[in-house]
C-alpha cells in the first residue's frame, strides 16, 4: 500500500511504541486490583437492574483459591443461582486463567532462556506457537463459542491490516496478534447474565462491562511475553477523538496497536451475529466505519483500512469458519 508505510513514519506512533506505563498514562491513576474490580461487579444490589448504587454493606473478602473451591463444594442447591454466586464463578474463571497463564509464562521462559539457541526464524515460529495456545486459554475459561471465534477471526483481520500498512516487524505482529486474541479476556470477570443479556443494558450494567479492559490488563501484564499485548487489551476501547474509555485518550496518545485493532474489531462486530443484533454485510460495515473516521478511528488508518479489497476480509472469514486455530503470523 503506497504512501502508508507505518514503519517509515507516515502515521504517528511507531511500531516500537506501545504507550507509556499505566501508572504514568493518566496522572495520579491507581488501578484497581483484579479482586477490587471484581468486588465492584459482585456488590451490585440483589436486583442487577437496580440503579440505586452498589451495595457497600456486603464486601467480598479476598480469599484463597482453596476457599473459593470449598464455597462451591458446599453449595447444595445448584439450580438456584444468585447474582452473588455468579460473581464467584467469574472469580473462579479468573483464577483458572491465571493458572494457565503462569504455566504458559514458565514454558515461554524455558523455551527462550537461551536467546542464541536458534535462528530468528525458528524463534518466530516458537512465538507463533504460543499465540495458538492462547486460543485454548480462551476456550477453557469462556464457554461461549462466539468468543473464541471472534477472538480468532479478529486477530486475523488485525494481522492482515498491519501487514497491509507495511509493517514487517515480526515481533510487533506477534504482540499485536496476542493483544487481539486476548482483547476481551477481562470479560471472564464480568457476570454472564450481563454479557448474554438479550435486551439493552442498564446504566449500571454498562459501567460494569467497561471494567473489562482493566480486568484483562491486570490479568496478563505481569507476564513478560504478554506485556506489549496488554497495551491492546487496555486501550482497545479508546476513541481517536477522546470519547472512548477507560482513560479518554485521543489521537497518537492511543498506542498504535490499539488503533489498528479497533478497526478490525469493529468490522467483525458489525458482520457477526450478537444476542442483541443481527449481522450486517461487509459493505454496510465498511460504510459504518467510514462514518466514524476521525471520531472513533484514526483517519489515516481508516483510509488504509477502507482501501483493502473487500474480498480479502470475506476470504479470511470464510477460511476461519473451517480452519484449525492456528496463528495468523506466518
Amino acid at each position: 500500500m503506497e504512501g502508508l508505510k507505518v514503519n517509515q513514519g507516515s502515521i504517528k506512533g511507531t511500531i516500537g511504541s506501545y504507550g507509556s506505563p499505566l501508572s504514568s498514562t493518566v496522572s495520579g491513576y491507581n488501578p484497581f486490583s483484579v479482586m477490587e474490580t471484581t468486588e465492584l461487579a459482585l456488590n451490585f444490589p440483589g436486583n442487577p437492574d437496580d440503579t440505586s448504587g452498589f451495595n457497600r454493606q456486603a464486601p467480598v473478602e479476598e480469599q484463597t483459591e482453596a476457599s473459593f473451591l470449598s464455597l462451591f463444594e458446599m453449595r447444595e442447591e445448584p439450580e438456584v443461582v444468585s447474582f452473588w454466586e455468579r460473581g464467584f464463578w467469574e472469580t473462579r474463571k479468573m483464577s483458572l486463567a491465571r493458572k494457565v497463564l503462569v504455566g504458559l509464562d514458565q514454558r515461554h521462559k524455558s523455551v527462550f532462556k537461551d536467546h542464541n539457541s536458534g535462528s530468528q526464524e525458528e524463534d518466530a515460529e516458537k512465538e507463533t506457537f504460543f499465540n495458538s495456545n492462547l486460543l485454548y486459554l480462551i476456550a477453557i475459561t469462556d464457554g461461549n463459542e462466539d468468543t473464541l471465534g471472534h477472538s480468532q477471526l479478529v486477530s486475523r483481520y488485525t494481522v492482515l491490516f498491519a501487514k497491509e500498512l507495511g509493517i514487517e516487524d515480526r515481533n510487533f505482529l506477534i504482540d499485536l496478534e496476542r493483544g487481539a486474541l486476548l482483547h476481551d479476556i477481562g470479560k471472564i470477570g464480568i457476570p454472564e447474565f450481563v454479557l448474554r443479556k438479550d435486551g439493552p443494558l442498564t446504566r449500571r450494567e454498562k459501567e460494569v462491562v467497561k471494567d473489562h479492559p482493566f480486568l484483562g490488563y491486570e490479568m496478563i501484564e505481569e507476564f513478560d511475553f504478554l506485556k506489549k499485548a496488554a497495551q491492546v487489551v487496555l486501550f482497545h476501547h479508546e476513541h481517536y477523538d477522546g470519547s472512548g474509555y477507560p482513560f479518554g485518550l485521543s489521537a497518537s496518545d492511543i498506542p498504535l496497536g490499539a488503533r489498528i485493532f479497533a478497526l478490525a474489531d469493529t468490522l467483525d462486530v458489525i458482520t457477526s451475529d450478537r444476542p442483541y443484533k443481527e449481522r450486517k454485510s461487509f459493505e454496510l460495515a465498511l460504510g459504518e466505519i467510514e462514518k466514524c473516521q476521525g471520531s472513533q478511528f484514526d483517519p489515516q488508518l481508516t483510509d488504509a483500512f477502507l482501501s483493502i479489497p473487500i474480498e480479502k476480509w470475506k476470504e479470511i472469514k470464510s477460511k476461519s469458519s473451517i480452519s484449525l486455530p492456528l496463528s495468523a503470523v506466518h
